[in-house]
């Protein structure tokens, strides 16, 4: 896997509390994420992805164990040293964040050739829940709508 950059992800621009529920719906090619934070100061919001190139899901759990048991080279989800953890100077981030995004067409690679010819832009989002964890590439913005709670 090429080394890639993942920048910590503010979707409505404010702090995230760590290991939120998270619940997926596929739906063809799309994608909603519900989002339910776990802090003294909840966030609720629904993300949708219009269209996605990629999704991996796994076990939030088993997932501990398996990138310990990894080197950089057997797992498309990116591990600590790719996430850049230096670059946001922000008094609302703090670890362990749960959303990350990659720069654009860092993971292009691996949809060969032909991706190379349908991809124009991608972005992989690395998001961290209380249950799962999900790598999920696409094209383009996703559409956050902040839900009351």
């Amino acid at each position: 896997m090429a080394s890639t950059l993942y920048q910590p992800w503010f979707p409505l621009e404010r702090s995230l509390s760590p290991y939120p529920l998270i619940n997926c719906q596929l739906n063809n090619l799309s994608l909603t994420l519900s989002w339910q934070g776990q802090s003294s100061t909840p966030l609720a919001m629904e993300i949708y992805f219009p269209t996605i190139a990629g999704l991996q899901i796994i076990d939030e759990s088993s997932y501990q164990t398996y990138c310990h048991q990894l080197n950089n080279n057997e797992t498309a989800f990116p591990l600590e040293p790719e996430l850049n953890i230096d670059f946001i100077k922000r008094d609302d981030f703090s670890l362990p964040w749960p959303a990350w995004k990659s720069v654009r067409n860092a993971r292009l690679h691996c949809y060969g050739q032909l991706g190379e010819h349908i991809y124009q832009n991608l972005y992989s989002y690395y998001i961290i829940g209380q249950e799962t964890v999900y790598l999920i590439d696409t094209e383009c913005e996703p559409v956050i709508t902040q839900l009351l709670i």
